[in-house]
């Protein structure tokens, strides 16, 4: 006669099971250096849209301080002089990041440049969140580039790699790290903030949508997709459960967004779901998150290295376990 009932060994069994698929992956994998290249150019275009957009530039005061300005008076990011010379700064930091150059002095330049535009505007009141990710990313790259002279001048040597891994496979894991992280921690303030009933109250967002409609109708009078969010927040309210699962399926991308560090696949497949997150909040909601679907589509979807792996054979990529399922 069997020790266990069936339920303990089912439990046994998947318990292994997960062990098991923890243990491969998440790790640095490599990556092609004309890969690394691209999506260093993605990612140029965006921070030159970002720091050269006006709009940070225009405040002379800091009337609600937030992060750093509550330390920094940073109320001079308004004067003439600063915008221009925010932009000549951007495109000599992006020529050397593009050029794979420079990378100790250009990132962390474009990091606070960044973080000073994202707080000043921060600081007026209200929070706009369409920057942050711009912020994070240049941020964790910042450290990728600053560690290793940080290690040599700690240990007096060089940083030593894992082999057949290059800089570039590091910077893309962390960066697809921090991005995951940002979403983990999204879903952690939702249910810590509901006291763990986020699920169970999301048809309430019903309400959120009816908010954002009314906003969104002053500045955009005659919007006909004004009429489809009321009626988005109304079919919301009579379809509890549905919308429990939807937004639940939401809620549980962003906890389990980590679950992309573990192989290329798992990163498209997040990837291509948090987009289509964002497409929907913009559909209801009206809130539009264009640079997390740009980030996401450049370093989790990674388009071009699809578009080569379906024309060519993974020569080269197998000596890493967890890339073989790639």
């Amino acid at each position: 006669m069997s020790d266990s009932s069936p339920v303990e060994s089912r439990f046994k069994k998947g318990k292994v099971w997960l062990f098991d698929w923890l243990k491969v992956g998440f790790v640095p994998g490599r990556v092609l250096n004309w890969e690394w290249l691209l999506m260093r150019i993605f990612f140029s275009g965006i921070i030159i849209r970002h720091l050269f957009d006006a709009d940070p530039f225009r405040y002379d005061s800091q009337p609600s301080p937030n992060g750093v300005a509550k330390i920094i008076d940073l109320s001079w990011m308004g004067e003439d002089w600063v915008h221009p010379l925010f932009k000549i700064l951007t495109i000599f930091c992006v020529l050397l990041y593009v050029f794979g150059r420079g990378y100790v002095i250009a990132l962390p330049l474009l990091a606070v440049m960044s973080t000073l535009a994202g707080t000043i505007e921060n600081s007026q009141g209200a929070f706009k969140h369409s920057h942050n990710l711009i912020t994070q990313v240049l941020i964790i790259q910042a450290i990728v580039a600053v560690w290793p002279w940080v290690h040599r001048v700690r240990q007096g040597k060089a940083l030593a790699l894992a082999e057949k891994l290059s800089m570039a496979s590091y910077y893309l894991y962390y960066t697809q790290a921090m991005i995951a992280g940002s979403y983990v921690i999204a879903a952690l303030s939702k249910f810590l903030n509901s006291k763990g009933l986020w699920v169970w109250n999301s048809p309430y967002i019903a309400l959120d949508l009816v908010k954002s409609q009314r906003q969104a109708y002053y500045r955009y009078i005659d919007d006909p997709s004004l009429v489809e969010s009321a009626l988005a927040a109304e079919w919301v309210v009579n379809h509890p459960w549905f919308s429990r699962m939807g937004f639940g399926g939401a809620f549980f991308l962003e906890a389990f967004a980590l679950i992309a560090l573990k192989n290329r696949p798992w990163a498209f497949f997040i990837g291509l779901s948090l987009i289509a997150m964002h497409r929907g909040i913009f559909y209801l909601m009206h809130l539009h998150f264009g640079y997390n679907e740009l980030i996401l589509l450049i370093f989790f979807c990674n388009l071009p290295y699809w578009m080569w792996r379906l024309g060519n054979k993974p020569s080269g990529l197998q000596p890493l376990r967890w890339q073989a399922a790639q």
